[in-house]
């Protein structure tokens, strides 16, 4: 036994190898097997089962192979995806949360009957001026900008 690990380790020095939870990669083609041999499962489809074979040995020939850079690339190619996904999930979450806090304010402004709200065209600033009829110049407290509101 000691004799074959030994021609085994020879064997796979210089390649790829298994880098299970080191390779995100590998454990994308481990979730697809999976979810092919539970469809396989499911559905009895022979194609199904020519997938998954080609899936073994196209992970059979990454772990074999001696190309080491060209398999982190992909590696790393894919975790930058899934980081990506991940992100994107994170932001429309995160924007979500902001449109609904912005819908508050809005509301509680629509309440207040004796002031108005108004952005100013430099800086964006909300200005928050007593209402009053006719036509004023306002100067922006942040900017100093001035700029004219119709009531």
């Amino acid at each position: 036994m000691r004799g074959f690990l030994e021609k085994f380790y020879c064997f796979m020095e210089g390649r790829y190898g298994l880098r299970a939870l080191q390779d995100a990669f590998q454990i994308l083609i481990y979730a697809v097997y999976l979810i092919l041999v539970l469809t396989q499962f499911i559905t009895r489809l022979r194609i199904i089962s020519l997938f998954e074979v080609l899936l073994i040995i196209w992970t059979l020939c990454r772990v074999l192979s001696k190309n080491i850079p060209a398999r982190e690339r992909e590696a790393r190619a894919v975790y930058t995806f899934y980081c990506k996904l991940r992100d994107a999930f994170r932001f429309r979450k995160a924007n979500a949360e902001a449109r609904r806090q912005k819908r508050a304010v809005q509301k509680e402004r629509r309440k207040d009957k004796e002031h108005i709200y108004r952005e100013c065209p430099s800086c964006g600033a909300t200005l928050r001026l007593p209402r009053k009829k006719g036509k004023h110049t306002v100067l922006c407290p942040r900017c100093g900008n001035k700029f004219g509101v119709k009531c």
